[in-house]
Order: structure tokens, then C-alpha cells, then sequence
């Protein structure tokens, strides 16, 4: 959604994973299994304040970058965030299909990642609540996106 929202505004796009892949060298779940969730977490928020100097773009990032650090305050200085909103079971679908490539959720039960899913967004859903937008992503357009973001 992020690159159709920043190609209907003419703006650049940015996924945050492409740029910290780009830094190290390796794709994410390389880097994640090699290092461990906390170089990770810093590794993502240097490439996160590199990515915050830039004007007139769309950042796409994943669902941990807002929980940690000072993360969110600084996006919500920096430009306005949006916050696309799913339920867990969206959610574990999706984590299932990419289970394989996330070593954090590699080999778990269906029933696990549910457990995963709650614990992350009771851990996390007070950060995303600090969002501009919260907009309900459940099949979600472009043309809604936009609506309901006033453009």
C-alpha cells in the first residue's frame, strides 16, 4: 500500500527493510538470525533516523519499528504516520506464509502465532495509537486509503 500511496502522490518510496538489507548486506532474516533482535532493533533505528532526514516520501516499515526506542516520536515529528489497522487473524495469515523466512516465528502452530500475534499487539498497540491515521486495513484500496486520509 505504502508504494501505491507514494506513486498517486508523486512522492518517493522508502521500505525501511530495503534500506537496513541495503546497510548490511544480507536480507533481514539473515541478518536477524546472525545477530539478534537487539543489533537488530538499533541497526533498524539508525536506518530509520537516515530515512527521517529525507523530504516528500513515503516510509514503509515494519510492525516492530514503532515499539522500540524512541521511534515513534521521532516519525510523528517528522511527518505525518499512518497506522493500517488488522486483526489478528489477518495477521497470523500473513505471518504463516512467511514463517519460513522469520526466524522469529520459524517452525511455530498456527495456535502460537495467535499467542505471538496477542502478545505483540498488547505489547506494541499503544505506540501505533500515537499515529495521525489509524485507518481499518481490512481490504483496504487506494482509493479508501486516500479518502480517508483527506486527499
Amino acid at each position: 500500500m505504502g508504494r501505491q500511496l507514494a506513486k498517486s502522490l508523486n512522492l518517493e518510496f522508502i521500505d525501511l527493510d530495503e534500506v537496513i538489507e541495503q546497510r548490511v548486506g544480507k536480507t533481514i532474516p539473515e541478518y536477524y538470525s546472525e545477530v539478534g533482535d537487539a543489533t537488530f532493533r538499533e541497526e533498524e533505528r539508525l536506518a530509520l533516523h537516515s530515512v527521517l532526514k529525507k523530504d516528500q516520501v513515503v516510509i514503509s516499515l515494519g510492525g516492530g519499528a514503532p515499539c522500540h526506542f524512541d521511534n515513534m516520536e521521532l516519525m510523528v515529528k517528522a511527518g505525518q504516520v499512518i497506522y493500517i489497522e488488522l486483526d489478528n487473524e489477518t495477521l497470523v495469515n500473513r505471518l504463516a506464509s512467511v514463517a519460513k523466512d522469520r526466524p522469529i516465528v520459524k517452525n511455530k502452530t498456527r495456535e502460537e502465532l495467535f499467542r505471538y500475534m496477542e502478545d505483540k499487539r498488547s505489547a506494541c498497540e499503544h505506540f501505533y495509537l500515537k499515529a495521525h491515521h489509524i485507518i481499518d486495513g481490512r481490504g483496504l484500496t487506494l482509493q479508501r486509503m486516500l479518502r480517508d486520509l483527506g486527499l
